[in-house]
């Protein structure tokens, strides 16, 4: 059974812009910024992607494209993350692409964001990263991605992607 979720994944240059930064602020192990990513829904396991596939892609039919840019900081229980602004078709996409499966969205809300560090030993501090402005981009994709569980963390594998097709 496969563990999917559905994500936006930064420009080459907003991660360039992103990494460049955290190089300078150091003090953490940063995730590889080959797996950054924005996840609008969590889909939970799943035996049948091709369906999951089909049902995001009606879900997102009209859907526009997203301007957006990671900016400041933040931080969750063992999580130091970095925000996200965006126009509001960040939050149209998150709403269309939830179905019923992401209880987490239904207790806390949408908050957009991408995870840069993870720690179960240290606290993380956000406080460097909270001016932290990046390059606006536009995404026109949005990805169904499979999570695994490996001895080294979880191994995220984009399955398709889905145009967005709707009005600028």
């Amino acid at each position: 059974m496969a563990r999917l979720f559905t994500a936006l994944f930064p420009t080459d240059e907003a991660r360039s812009h992103q990494a460049g930064k955290l190089a300078r602020v150091g003090g953490h192990e940063w995730s590889p910024c080959d797996t950054w990513h924005i996840t609008l829904c969590f889909h939970g396991d799943d035996d049948d992607p091709a369906t999951r596939l089909a049902w995001l892609r009606e879900r997102a039919a009209e859907l526009r494209p997203i301007r957006l840019r990671l900016a400041s900081a933040g931080a969750f229980p063992g999580v130091l993350w970095i925000g996200v602004e965006s126009d509001s078709a960040l939050t149209e996409a998150a709403e269309a692409v939830r179905g019923h499966t992401d209880d987490h969205v239904e207790r806390h809300g949408f908050k957009p964001h991408l995870t840069v560090a993870r720690s179960r030993r240290e606290p993380l501090d956000a406080t460097p990263l909270m001016d932290y402005k990046g390059p606006w981009w536009t995404s026109r994709e949005l990805v169904l991605v499979r999570s695994e569980r490996t001895q080294d963390g979880y191994r995220h594998s984009p399955l398709d992607v889905v145009l967005l097709r709707g009005p600028e």
